[in-house]
């Protein structure tokens, strides 16, 4: 390359390019000057490459220029990725250009890096390019190969090219049809059984991650990509990961048509179900297959063939096929439909939830499709053996039933608590200590206990607040109840109207809320109380019995009670006297005002009384910390013995 010629500033020579005509450009600027530049400036000569063929010589450029923005920008393209963005652009103004010919263009397309050909293929890029850009895609892809794990990390240029988001048209359907195929599931002969099905899932793995790629950079042709999937072997996995891992980016109209297809498939598990459950009460298989005939020909050839495995094959028993119908919700619960039913759990490693295109209210009727689903499937459970149920999966689908149905029928609620009794048999048997069998255990333990709390209330609760189902009144403790949301308190305090002693477990609520906790407040809950007054006082005066806990429990119950307005002094004197020693007023830190008042009417001018008082066996913590202010006081006017403590649980 020449590097004669005067050397010009580069600021000149950009703005040369910039502002001057054509005529003037080409008079001022030359192919020696130009190249001069380069290895003075670097990277700026790849801005004074593009601010030429921008301007002065945007529809007319000698051969030079072309080449030499083309050599520049692939030669960074090479250095760093991270300049990909920019060479792009350069390359692409040049290869683009009216003076290109097609020879320059295949042969700079040649030396373009799998990196860089996608971003020449992007949408607004001139047809001439996108059309050259997938011609090049196709001779380096001539034939599509089987999927590997090798290639999620070593990815073909096909794979490469759909990593760049804002395809063109036609370099995304070139790129699309050349994807690596579906894996090959042959075993080789004397190949090992785990080996191969180790190898096997491996692959299929690495299939689901390329297509969930696929679809990440590409939600503008979801539709598109699940058209052209139909009838081939990527359509399941599309589906799967549009529903299952992307949910959230999927247009509404698209992500209920997957669902409710989804959920068509049900029909011929139900079937499967149905026809083993009959074989096993006796009946021959042509007998089965004249009782459900109409049924068999409704189906299409994959349901078909779930059920014809029963019908013909002489090795598969019924019995395994009589849970088959379970198995589908579980599954689905467990993988596809997951966020679906719990939209709070599509959320980055850190940070807020995803924000979904489909509305609440209409991810809550899909919701309410799977429950009615998984009550078919209920009603084909049965306790498999004396051990139980003892997997998270195997309770999951039936929470998500029970927090999307609108009502919990007692036929269901029948059935669930027979599973709860099955599930109890299953927690008890001993586990492994690896982790992942020990986070399954917490999960099954919450899924237990969160199904148990909606079937054991007494009365019907909506849908909005069944997923923080607080469960039978009788069994609810002030702890559980302060960590719901006001909204879940207020719903459960309204469908117990009247239930004074679920009241006083609310008040004792309080207790253990955190203090920035304000909604709703302790003097709304004490108002649904048919005798607030007595109830304070006979909460305060059995508060070790009642409430127990630290010393940050008795202080929060003091200042609650000594914020009431009109609050009786015997349920003052009935507080801790530790604790309600070190209430503190409004003013200067001191000691409460009301208290003060009590202790001084009470123990008067008598100097031995104070003296005493001093003395008492009162203390932060232990049990002397729960002996009553009044007993206190009076002991140490009466100059008596002192109380004992009250009585704990």
């Amino acid at each position: 390359m020449a590097t004669d010629g005067p050397r010009l500033p580069m600021e000149f020579l950009l703005a040369v390019a910039a502002d001057a005509e054509p005529e003037s450009a080409a008079a001022t600027v030359t192919a020696e000057q130009v190249h001069g530049m380069a290895e003075a400036h670097g990277r700026q000569y790849g801005q004074l490459l593009e601010a030429l063929l921008r301007k002065p010589y945007q529809e007319k450029a000698p051969a030079w220029l072309l080449e030499t923005a083309v050599t520049n920008g692939l030669r960074q393209a090479a250095e760093s990725e991270y300049l990909l963005g920019t060479t792009a652009e350069l390359v692409a103004l040049a290869l683009a250009h009216p003076d290109c010919g097609e020879s320059m263009r295949t042969e700079a397309l040649l030396r373009c890096p799998d990196s860089l050909l996608g971003t020449l293929g992007t949408a607004g890029r001139p047809a001439v390019l996108t059309g050259a850009v997938a011609a090049e895609l196709c001779r380096r892809v001539p034939q599509r190969c089987r999927m590997t794990p090798d290639l999620i990390k070593e990815p073909t240029p096909a794979q490469l090219v759909l990593r760049t988001e804002r395809l063109h048209d036609d370099v995304f359907d070139a790129a699309v049809a050349l994807l690596p195929d579906a894996p090959d599931r042959t075993r080789l002969e004397g190949e090992d059984y785990d080996s191969w099905s180790d190898q096997t899932k491996a692959t299929f793995s690495a299939w689901e991650r390329m297509w969930k790629i696929v679809l990440e950079r590409h939600p503008d042709h979801h539709v598109r990509l699940v058209e052209t999937a139909v009838g081939t072997a990527a359509n399941h996995v599309i589906r799967d990961q549009l529903l299952g891992s992307l949910p959230w980016m999927v247009e509404p109209g698209l992500l209920r048509r997957i669902a409710l297809d989804d959920l068509s498939r049900f029909g011929a598990a139900m079937l499967v179900t149905r026809v083993c459950r009959f074989l096993l009460d006796g009946g021959s298989k042509e007998e089965t297959r004249q009782h459900f005939a109409a049924e068999l020909a409704d189906l299409d050839d994959s349901g078909r063939r779930e059920v014809d495995l029963y019908l013909e094959d002489d090795v598969l028993e019924a019995k395994w096929g009589t849970d088959t119908a379970t198995f589908w919700v579980r599954h689905a619960a467990d993988g596809p439909w997951r966020l679906v039913l719990n939209p709070a759990e599509a959320k980055p490693s850190y940070g807020d939830p995803y924000t979904w295109l489909m509305p609440a209210e209409e991810l809550a009727d899909l919701g309410l499709r799977f429950a009615e689903t998984a009550v078919k499937a209920l009603q084909t459970w049965q306790p498999k053996d004396s051990y139980g149920i003892s997997k998270a999966a195997d309770l999951r689908w039936v929470h998500a039933m029970l927090i999307h149905l609108p009502e919990v029928t007692p036929a269901v609620r029948k059935t669930v608590q027979i599973m709860i009794r099955d599930a109890r048999r299953g927690q008890a048997r001993p586990r492994s200590y690896d982790y992942r069998a020990q986070e399954d255990h917490r999960q099954f333990t919450g899924l237990l206990d969160a199904i148990s709390r909606i079937v054991a209330d007494p009365l019907p609760q909506a849908p909005a607040t069944r997923r923080a189902a607080l469960g039978d009144p009788a069994q609810v403790t002030p702890r559980s109840l302060s960590g719901v949301t006001p909204e879940v308190l207020d719903e459960y305090l309204d469908r117990h109207t009247g239930d004074d002693q679920i009241v006083e477990k609310a008040l004792l609520s309080f207790a253990w809320r955190s203090s920035y906790q304000h909604d709703p407040s302790f003097t709304d809950v004490l108002a649904r109380h048919s005798n607030p007054q007595q109830a304070v006082h006979t909460l305060t005066h059995e508060l070790r019995r009642r409430l127990g806990g630290n010393p940050a429990n008795r202080e929060a119950w003091a200042q609650h009670i000594l914020a009431l307005p009109g609050c009786r002094s015997e349920t003052i004197l009935a507080l801790p006297a530790w604790t309600a020693l070190k209430s503190r007023g409004s003013h200067n830190g001191r000691t409460h005002p009301t208290v003060l008042a009590l202790v001084a009417d009470v123990l008067g001018d008598d100097r031995q009384a104070w003296r005493r008082l001093t003395e008492s066996p009162i203390s932060h913590s232990g049990p002397n910390a729960w002996l009553r202010l009044g007993d206190i006081l009076n002991a140490a006017a009466d100059d008596t013995g002192w109380p004992k403590p009250p009585a704990s649980r």
